[in-house]
């Protein structure tokens, strides 16, 4: 086999298999009321979410930070961002702050099934929560909204 395509299933394997697991996992994990669709937070609980773009479509993390502001999230940068590459094959929930309750509220609103947790030591961190979307972004609730 072509060392190039070795070297491509090695990378998409694992991440593949993060979210079949994730997908099994998430209704189990999901705080969300299924009959509105509506996130379950407390009152005045705010979950603080940094939007990036992963797959490079145009004007995607401002739209999908302009949705997760309608439903209640602090998105804290501004209309999104693009994120390190455009090449992220699922959207992804990233818990930077180890709140995995505010991880799992922000996956299960978006309809995301992979939760990674990547804590950091940074007393600048203001964000609880990335959102990395992913060439997936269209099977999101937002983009089935519309």
């Amino acid at each position: 086999m072509n060392r190039s395509i070795q070297l491509a299933i090695a990378v998409s394997l694992p991440v593949l298999l993060v979210s079949l697991a994730s997908l099994f996992m998430l209704d189990r994990l999901s705080y969300r009321d299924t009959d509105s669709g509506a996130a379950l937070r407390s009152p005045g609980e705010t979950v603080r979410v940094a939007v990036f773009n992963g797959c490079g479509r145009p004007g995607l993390a401002a739209s999908f930070a302009e949705w997760l502001r309608d439903y209640g999230y602090d998105v804290v940068n501004g209309l999104g961002e693009n994120a390190d590459a455009f090449d992220y094959p699922v959207s992804v929930v990233v818990d930077r702050s180890g709140d995995s309750a505010a991880a799992r509220d922000v996956a299960a609103s978006l309809g995301i099934g992979v939760i990674l947790t990547q804590r950091a030591n940074d007393p600048y961190l203001i964000e609880d929560v990335h959102v990395i979307l992913g060439r997936d972004w269209n099977t999101l609730k937002p983009a089935r909204e519309e």
